[in-house]
């Protein structure tokens, strides 16, 4: 009520942005104001919310791990972060139409999002919610040291960047495994100093759960950190409650870009800034000169840290890469080529890591299915993989004798909030 009432030149803000900043937050409004790490230029984020203040139509993507699926929300696809922030949208912005997209990524690094980016990733995307923290956080030690998960990130900022729309991009970091269960200290987090290094250099908003909540839970002798607003197990997979916290903060980034551009109205400088060619020089060197070395380094970090280290686990190109199935540890190369609809998802599997919201189907089909196999010794692993690779031989099999090589499967889907 306090920000409606200012004025700004001849405006009151409560005239032109009432809808904008009506919003109940469930957050408080100090640890919110900490969640936002960083706003840089903002230029792309400006024209996303000027053209939702015209009433032109956005399309929103939001790209990342369990967070981004929902998956232990209460009620997924409709309490969850993504959803809510939508919701807020269609409320603060009436006039313009707002379509979302939730690409879940599972439990997969940025490694394997970067390598298979058009399969998450829509041409016409305008706003972009990368949400990898928790998932880039298992191969947390090793990044730190040899920063192949940081280097995997950057390849990820760099493709979304460097898309033809020129998508606006919100870091939106999670909390890694451990930090609301009081096991893992507040600084232990990729998110400082490699990927707040990257924001800066890249002039990308970033905002923090683990800012936005950490002051609202039970501090513990050892200085680390519980929260209810996590699953206890894992410390870090939000709950209805850290859903909140994650829609509230991009909320008040929405709010802050809209109070800016009454100070400061969208004109050259945005369109100038917004057509800058992302950076030649990456900060990582061999992002440029060995990307797929990053890549498939990266991969094989994070697939040894949560299963058996075997080097056979480790995709040698771009169409295994693809093809993993990252929905669950138990089953981590089983391989499927149908979309999969996360939003009906309730399972089990799909509350420990959530599914890859679509995979590469043309790629299955060139790239060399039948170079994975299941290693896992349960029977269902088993007739899963079996049941994948006879679909796979008859669609094989189906598109030989038609002559057609296939196209990749989106791992995009429309969802209406």
């Amino acid at each position: 009520m306090q920000r409606q009432n200012i004025r700004i030149g001849s405006q009151i803000t409560g005239d032109t942005l009432r809808s904008v900043l009506d919003h109940s937050f469930a957050t408080p409004l100090k640890q919110i104001q900490s969640s936002n790490v960083y706003q840089a230029g903002n230029a792309r984020m400006r024209r996303v919310v000027h053209d939702l203040q015209r009433g032109n139509p956005i399309k929103i993507v939001a790209i990342g791990g369990v967070a981004t699926n929902g998956s232990d929300a209460s009620s997924p696809g409709s309490d969850d972060f993504f959803a809510l922030y939508v919701k807020y949208l269609k409320r603060a912005f009436p006039n313009a139409r707002v379509e979302p997209v939730r690409s879940s990524a599972g439990i997969a690094p940025s490694a394997v999002v970067a390598e298979c980016l058009s399969s998450y990733l829509p041409k016409d995307a305008d706003l972009v919610l990368l949400e990898m923290t928790a998932n880039d956080g298992v191969g947390m030690d090793a990044s730190l040291i040899d920063g192949h998960n940081a280097k995997a990130y950057e390849i990820l900022l760099r493709g979304i960047l460097g898309a033809e729309k020129t998508p606006a991009l919100i870091l939106t970091q999670s909390m890694v495994n451990g930090m609301g269960n009081g096991s893992t200290p507040f600084y232990l987090t990729p998110e400082a100093p490699q990927y707040a290094a990257l924001a800066s250099y890249y002039g990308t908003p970033v905002v923090s759960m683990r800012n936005a909540i950490w002051g609202s839970g039970t501090p513990t002798r050892n200085s680390d950190m519980i929260t209810d607003q996590v699953v206890q197990g894992d410390g870090s997979t939000p709950l209805s409650p850290g859903h909140r916290s994650m829609a509230d903060m991009l909320v008040f980034n929405t709010q802050r870009t809209a109070e800016d551009l009454l100070l400061l109205p969208y004109g050259d400088y945005d369109t100038q800034s917004i057509a800058m060619k992302v950076p030649d020089t990456p900060v990582y060197g061999d992002v440029s000169s060995e990307p797929w070395t990053v890549l498939s380094n990266s991969t094989c970090m994070w697939v040894r840290n949560i299963s058996a280290p075997d080097t056979r686990l480790c995709p040698v190109n771009m169409a295994q890469m693809c093809s993993l199935d990252y929905s669950n540890r138990a089953n981590m190369l089983r391989t499927y080529d149908e979309r999969i609809d996360t939003r009906t998802s309730n399972s089990k599997a799909a509350l420990i890591g959530g599914v890859v919201a679509g995979v590469v189907g043309g790629l299955l089909l060139i790239g060399g299915l039948l170079a994975f196999c299941i290693i896992s010794k349960k029977r269902h692993a088993q007739k899963v993989a079996a049941a994948a690779e006879a679909k796979a031989a008859a669609r094989r099999k189906e598109m030989a004798s038609s002559g057609s090589h296939g196209v990749p499967i989106t791992a995009t889907s429309r969802q209406d909030f």
